[in-house]
């Protein structure tokens, strides 16, 4: 079973070398190769839950209903991991531009996939599975929870301050 203190020690410990990011992301890689594991050690219901928050480091388990529609594109302006031990989640990746937003291709992950983000990333995700979840653990490097961040509106992707239900229509539970 997946032992939620045990990572997030690892995390904070990762968190203090020369290149976390690089660090946190062999923690989380190892985590998601054990899906099992990780979905026996985590609530699954539907939602995001904090794991742990600091001023460095936010880790979350998330969990996405079957066949949620792409999310509002947003930002995180700090460099995030995401890895997958349920279901599938389907990135688009966006660029500024002078109009607003542009799109600029995507990922899909599946199972044990990660996905490293830089601070600049603006991305939306997608649940396409229409029976199953997506199940994932995401790691932050730094406050997510109290960081500014955007969102952008559509159908113009007009810039707006963030705001959790409206990027994926459920808040953040601590």
């Amino acid at each position: 079973m997946f032992d939620v203190d045990a990572f997030i020690a690892e995390c904070l410990a990762a968190n203090s070398e020369a290149t976390p990011q690089l660090a946190i992301k062999e923690t989380r890689e190892r985590a998601v190769a054990a899906p099992d594991d990780l979905e026996s050690g985590l609530d699954a219901k539907p939602r995001v839950a904090v794991l742990y928050r600091d001023p460095d480091l936010t880790i979350a388990s998330v969990v996405v209903p079957a066949g949620m529609r792409r999310s509002l594109p947003h930002d995180h302006r700090m460099w995030a991991l995401v890895g997958i031990y349920g279901g599938q989640e389907d990135n688009q990746f966006f660029r500024r531009a002078d109009t607003g937003l542009e799109e600029r291709g995507g990922r899909s992950l599946r199972v044990s996939d990660t996905l490293a983000m830089g601070a600049e990333t603006i991305h939306a995700i997608e649940n396409p599975l229409a029976n199953s979840s997506l199940a994932a653990i995401h790691v932050y490097g730094g406050d997510l929870i109290a960081a500014t961040r955007s969102m952008w509106t559509l159908p113009d992707y007009d810039e707006a301050p963030y705001e959790d239900t409206k990027v994926l229509g459920a808040p953040i539970r601590q």
